[in-house]
């Protein structure tokens, strides 16, 4: 998703006609920092949210850098984020996650809203088909593909409400690039943010994956990505952008032996929704990277067919 709003962000600051953009991020992380936080202190994981914060921001400098310090060492702040802290300080002075957001988003000035897609604790769990259950996130993104079930605890975790009347007011909604199963498709389990998508009018697309990652998503294809999102999340799709662009040699080989490949689009794939080939990949980066201007382009071309 900081990917994506990197990618739009100068829609928001834009003079003429800005666009009003609103990432919903989700909160069942139990990795690294924001794990480490969530167990010991409680509510939901920052690391995300502090993500796409950076990543919104209208221009990216000091303030950014400090969210996204790491404290090194081997004490206890060890791979702690600064903007992990902050997050957290201002929801225990402010009492409210929201407004924390939205002050730390005021101080970095950004060019949208944020908003978390509950204020509960949720636990991702899921169930391969050969009968291996995955409990917490982490453990979902080392488990075998593909799953026969995911689901959040509690399974009736309270939508933000602010969430949900952002879906019913968009012109767009955008499921964004992520781990499949442990990014993109969590949100879309809360019941309540799903019959939002339902209800809406607007058109539903979802931006594919460069690669595959090993353990959660490891052999899928773009048919797969597009058949889980769709079957787990109970959405129908208005349309797939997804890249076009072959890897260079040297980043491929990498990924191979990491046993990631590519989710590129095949003329003989029929995914059942309209797909949108475009070259999106960054091609001076040294890993798999969505180009921001190349990104930004073809959401803008691909919006205009859906």
């Amino acid at each position: 998703m900081a990917a994506l709003l990197r990618a739009l962000k100068r829609e928001g600051v834009r003079p003429r006609d800005p666009w009003s953009l609103t990432a919903i991020v989700t909160v069942s992380d139990d990795g690294g920092s924001s794990g480490r936080l969530r167990t010991e202190m409680g509510g939901i994981p920052p690391g995300d949210i502090r993500n796409c914060l950076s990543a919104l921001a209208k221009e990216e400098g000091l303030l950014t850098e400090m969210l996204n310090y790491r404290f090194k060492g081997t004490g206890t702040l060890a791979g702690h984020s600064l903007g992990n802290l902050m997050l957290f300080a201002l929801a225990d002075l402010t009492g409210n996650w929201v407004r924390a957001i939205r002050q730390l988003g005021s101080v970095v000035v950004t060019a949208g809203r944020l908003y978390p897609s509950t204020l509960q604790p949720v636990t991702l769990c899921a169930e391969d088909l050969e009968g291996r259950s995955y409990r917490g996130e982490t453990n979902v993104n080392e488990s075998h593909p593909p799953l026969a079930r995911i689901w959040l605890e509690p399974q009736d975790a309270e939508p933000l409400p602010e969430a949900l009347l952002a879906i019913l007011r968009a012109d767009l909604i955008i499921l964004s690039p992520g781990s499949l199963y442990t990014s993109t498709i969590p949100n879309l389990l809360i019941p309540e943010i799903r019959e939002s998508i339902a209800v809406s009018k607007a058109p539903l697309l979802y931006i594919a994956n460069l690669m595959t990652e090993p353990g959660e998503s490891q052999g899928l294809t773009l048919l797969d990505h597009v058949a889980s999102i769709q079957a787990f999340g109970e959405v129908a799709l208005s349309g797939v952008l997804a890249n076009s662009t072959p890897f260079p040699g040297p980043v491929l080989t990498r990924y191979l032996e990491e046993g990631a490949e590519p989710v590129l689009p095949t003329l003989s794939q029929d995914l059942g929704v309209p797909l949108h080939p475009h070259p999106l990949l960054d091609p001076d980066a040294p890993i798999a990277r969505h180009h921001p201007d190349l990104l930004n382009q073809a959401v803008r071309e691909v919006i205009q067919m859906l």
